[in-house]
């Protein structure tokens, strides 16, 4: 089988630098793209592995372009990854337009804006019998929001959701679609944006973190303790082993299919002991309130329509396949 052409964002550090070497192992095509990409990978560089200069938060015209480079430099892609995202920590009510921006830039729209620049391409080339894959890299805080992450976890469900949506549009045209929401992992994933992109970039320093408004003292005091108690504790995740799913996922009937064989495809996957308590423990809890509530729902029914979903809707927006 020749080797698959990938495309991964975000590849300078953590899951993104492990899911480099991943593919490598395989004996597959990548162009691993990042900010200061050359600076950091350069090392790597070899006939099988290009090295692409991309900042998601760059602009829709100058995304566009940047795939198309990307696209030119093996002659066509089969999977992309779009793994590049932000993390940062603040309270809702201090968090500003340029901080508030920047991460659904990085984390959302950088993301739209890569996946719509390369879906003529891969809609041309699914067309001609040659399917394609698009990985997400998500966050279990997007079913399991914390305090003063409230703009990062928004950021996350908006992507997984979105995600879902895409999926459903693209399978009958031969692309699939996964978001891998995964837990806590030993990354650079908090630490700053070097530059600052055209909203100035978030950081984690200082009143950056916790804000200087006293009323949230002790609420981000006791996030802080929480995580400061055990560290590892709250990290549970290898990269090396996410980056290693995340490929046995995304290339099942592709190729070789590590720990996955005989699953249906997932729009939505969990990576992480940690996500799994987190997502569970969310269905419990939304099962149990929707239950209680149920009466208020039915009440805002007009007269005489029944109570009952039509099941064609139920269909459309159901995860499973």
């Amino acid at each position: 089988m020749a080797p698959l052409v990938w495309l991964v964002t975000g590849t300078t550090s953590g899951i993104g630098r492990a899911l480099v070497d991943q593919i490598i192992s395989r004996g597959d095509k990548i162009i691993a793209a990042g900010r200061k990409v050359e600076q950091r990978l350069g090392s790597i560089k070899s006939d099988s592995v290009a090295l692409l200069e991309l900042d998601v938060a760059a602009g829709r015209e100058v995304i566009t372009a940047k795939i198309n480079e990307a696209w030119n430099i093996f002659g066509h892609i089969d999977i992309l990854l779009n793994n590049a995202g932000m993390s940062a920590i603040r309270s809702a009510e201090e968090s500003d337009d340029a901080y508030i921006n920047t991460m659904f830039t990085v984390n959302l729209f950088g993301q739209m804006h890569i996946t719509s620049a390369i879906l003529p391409l891969l809609r041309a080339r699914a067309a001609a019998g040659k399917p394609a894959r698009i990985g997400f890299t998500s966050s279990s805080t997007a079913w399991a929001p914390l305090p003063f992450m409230s703009h990062y976890a928004a950021s996350k469900a908006a992507l997984s959701a979105y995600v879902e949506g895409l999926h459903k549009e693209l399978k009958p045209l031969g692309i699939q679609c996964v978001a891998f929401e995964c837990g806590g992992c030993l990354t650079h994933l908090g630490q700053p944006r070097e530059e600052k992109p055209a909203a100035a970039a978030a950081t984690t320093t200082g009143e950056e973190s916790g804000g200087a408004l006293k009323a949230y003292e002790k609420g981000f005091a006791d996030l802080m303790g929480m995580f400061g108690s055990d560290p590892m504790a709250f990290m549970p995740g290898d990269a090396a082993r996410v980056a290693e799913r995340m490929v046995a996922v995304v290339t099942m009937g592709l190729g070789v299919e590590g720990g996955v064989t005989g699953k249906k495809w997932a729009v939505r996957v969990v990576l992480g002991s940690d996500a799994y308590d987190h997502v569970r423990q969310k269905c419990e809890e939304m099962l149990k309130l929707t239950e209680e509530w149920k009466y208020l729902s039915y009440s805002t029914d007009r007269d005489g329509y029944g109570g009952v979903t039509q099941r064609s809707y139920l269909d459309m927006v159901s995860i499973l396949e």
